[in-house]
């Protein structure tokens, strides 16, 4: 963490605005963010100032903080309680000072106010770092790993069994019941948003039942990679001890015709009791769709769909702070039940997680140059090279609008295909998460010693297919999902604890599996239908 303050008033405030900006600039601050940092500093100062009773002698005391990436001021004056922010819902008759709310309005989640030892604490977030939270969860992950080993080192045996009991194993098990809580309703909103939101697409039959049988194919092939790879890691011994005393929950045996006919669900409440998410999946779609048909008549109920949706996923946001202090606890106890050799074990997982990518861009290769018969040289070289922009923001829907340009700009798919099989697809190409979910699946249910024959293999293959289209186009969104993979697939959810201090790490290559398959789905729809410019696409 990086600090650094000193004084501010009236006569110095030139000096210290020249000040912040040389420090925000070394901490790494935009130039924008910057300029968008003094403006909101000079606006809320002055209001403090002018509220003061006393402007001439009014001073406070300014501080800049980093930590975790993220970079913020802060102002402290000593005075009166006084609040610049509770007044933003007000019409002012002045022009300026409408500009001016404008302005602190636009930026209300970066401003916020507090009372402490008489002073009034102004705090304005300059910059938020996208890799805070893997930050913040690597710290837990290495935090746990210690504390595991020293604990294992001083205590003895019946103690170690007390803390278990008593303290790790119910921190572990709200948390993941809390996960639970949050998964059908994050799903069920997501995928009825992503349904209404395709009812205005033009064409939207014809183009979107031809990617979602493109997208189907090619998230079966690559569940079968994921297959392949977890088959390939096989057995963890190292977990042998931690994976028994996780077994006490009780292991599912999925039958193909039950699977099929289970989908739809006797009432709409039960799924979201039990957690069912291939229901859950099922009711979604169902209702998605008549409000889709519905038309302009369903305009309230859809912007209802909308708003859940946005609630749901801050609920999640809300329940995500957590996580560092949750895999700190259980790398806490996994530690006093194993060694170092872990690391080794975690190791492999991440380098093989890694090695899908390339195999899914192989994969891709492969279908572009048999069914569109062009050269899929330059498909490769352009999205391996835009691959860097999902891996970095861990986002999806974020980088959206830039996927969209470089689908359009760089493989010379058609705009109007563009437009509706990017946005639309997203939910459909979760080929990144998808390869790595089966993979771990693979692993576990090997690790806990259940069979992997033809009687688990297929139901549970057409189950995993079905569900991957469920997951939420989040940050952390497989975490949210691997429990009722696991579960689907067998294994008890509580190990999904054992996951998630890696799961930033491999946030990045997932989002850009993500993103390189709705870029592929999207570029064969457009070889299907001679909607490609092949001058655009072979330009260097």
């Amino acid at each position: 963490m990086s600090l650094k303050s000193r004084s501010i008033s009236k006569d110095n405030y030139t000096s210290t605005i020249k000040w912040i900006e040389e420090k925000l600039e070394e901490m790494g601050a935009s130039k924008k963010e910057i300029l968008t940092g003094e403006l909101l500093l000079e606006e809320t100062f002055f209001r403090l100032e002018n509220a003061s009773g006393d402007p001439e002698h009014f001073e406070g005391k300014i501080s800049i903080r980093k930590r975790f990436g993220d970079i913020s001021l802060s102002v402290s004056v000593p005075g009166e309680a006084y609040n610049p922010f509770v007044s933003m819902e007000e019409v002012f008759d002045d022009e300026e000072e409408m500009h001016v709310f404008a302005l602190l309005k636009a930026h209300k989640n970066s401003l916020s106010y507090n009372r402490r030892n008489g002073d009034n604490i102004i705090s304005i977030q300059v910059h938020s770092s996208s890799s805070k939270r893997a930050l913040q969860i690597m710290t837990g992950l290495v935090a746990g790993l210690l504390l595991g080993v020293v604990l294992k080192l001083i205590l003895h045996e019946g103690m170690i069994t007390w803390l278990e009991q008593v303290l790790l194993t119910p921190i572990q098990s709200m948390f993941i019941q809390a996960l639970m809580m949050l998964a059908g309703p994050l799903i069920f909103f997501s995928i009825m948003s992503g349904i209404v939101g395709m009812s205005n697409a033009a064409d939207i039959g014809k183009m979107g039942g031809k990617l979602l049988v493109v997208s189907i194919i090619k998230l079966a092939l690559v569940l079968l990679i994921g297959t392949a790879l977890g088959l390939w890691v096989g057995t963890i011994p190292e977990m042998t001890e931690f994976i028994q005393q996780s077994k006490a929950e009780d292991v599912k045996v999925i039958n193909m015709i039950e699977l099929i006919v289970g989908i739809v669900p006797k009432s709409v409440i039960i799924p979201f009791a039990s957690n069912n998410m291939l229901q859950i999946l099922f009711i979604a779609l169902f209702f998605g769709i008549l409000l889709a048909k519905a038309g302009d008549r369903a305009a309230g109920a859809k912007g209802v769909v909308e708003f859940c949706n946005r609630f749901t996923m801050d609920a999640m946001g809300v329940l995500m702070p957590v996580m560092p202090f949750v895999v700190a606890v259980s790398m806490t106890k996994m530690m006093l039940h194993t060694d170092l050799s872990m690391l080794l074990v975690y190791g492999k997982i991440i380098l093989t997680g890694y090695i899908a990518f390339p195999l899914m861009i192989l994969l891709f290769t492969i279908l572009i140059g048999v069914v569109g018969r062009i050269s899929p040289i330059q498909f490769v070289r352009k999205t391996l090279s835009y691959s860097v922009i999902p891996f970095s923001l861990c986002n999806s829907s974020a980088c959206m609008p830039e996927t969209i340009k470089f689908c359009r700009e760089k493989l010379g798919i058609d705009e109007k295909l563009t437009m509706f099989a990017i946005p639309v697809g997203a939910q459909f190409n979760m080929t990144g998460s998808g390869i790595y979910l089966m993979m771990v699946v693979f692993i576990m249910r090997l690790s806990c010693g259940l069979p992997v024959d033809i009687d688990f293999l297929l139901p549970y293959f057409v189950g995993a297919l079905m569900l991957t289209f469920t997951f939420p186009s989040i940050p952390g969104a497989v975490v949210v999902v691997m429990a009722s993979i696991f579960e689907l697939a067998g294994v008890p959810s509580s190990l999904v604890m054992l996951f998630i201090g890696i799961d930033p790490i491999m946030d990045g290559i997932r989002t850009a599996g993500n993103v390189a398959g709705d870029i592929s789905s999207a570029f064969i729809m457009a070889l299907l239908d001679n909607k490609v410019d092949e001058e655009i696409y072979n330009k260097y």
